[in-house]
This record gives structure tokens, C-alpha cells and sequence, in this order.
């Protein structure tokens, strides 16, 4: 399990979340993604990595959300 740092809307429907993710950061490179999923039986879905902080160990992630799952994800 991950830790956010921050959320918020960047427009209707457009999410902004940026994860502790230190393992991931520090190995970040680009044009790569993680999978999420809201838990272990939850659908699974890529995201583009797009920024990260190798010193502050975050990872940045933007996303349109789209169904029920996202929703509940960022609110």
C-alpha cells in the first residue's frame, strides 16, 4: 500500500495524484507507467508516469476519470 501525497482536480473529470513511491522513483524513467487497482481484487489499470522526485521519493500520476472505480480513487 501506497501513501498519497496530494489530490486534487486539475479540470472536470481531470485527476491530478501524486504517490510516495520511493522504490519507483528512484528506477523511474521515461515512458514508463504503473498498474493501480483500488484493491486486490479490483480491475487493474495503467498509468503514464508523468513526473517523479527521486529525492522526495513521489511519483506523479494525471488521469481522466471514468467509472466507478476512479471515482472512488480520488475524490
Amino acid at each position: 500500500m501506497f501513501n498519497t501525497v496530494e489530490k486534487r482536480e486539475m479540470a472536470p473529470k481531470i485527476k491530478l495524484i501524486k504517490i510516495y513511491a520511493p522504490k519507483i522513483a528512484e528506477k523511474a524513467r521515461p515512458g514508463q507507467f504503473v498498474i493501480l487497482t483500488i484493491d486486490e481484487r479490483g480491475e487493474r489499470f495503467p498509468l503514464t508516469l508523468v513526473d517523479w522526485e527521486k529525492n522526495e521519493g513521489t511519483i506523479t500520476l494525471i488521469f481522466l476519470e471514468a467509472g466507478v472505480q476512479l471515482k472512488n480513487l480520488v475524490r
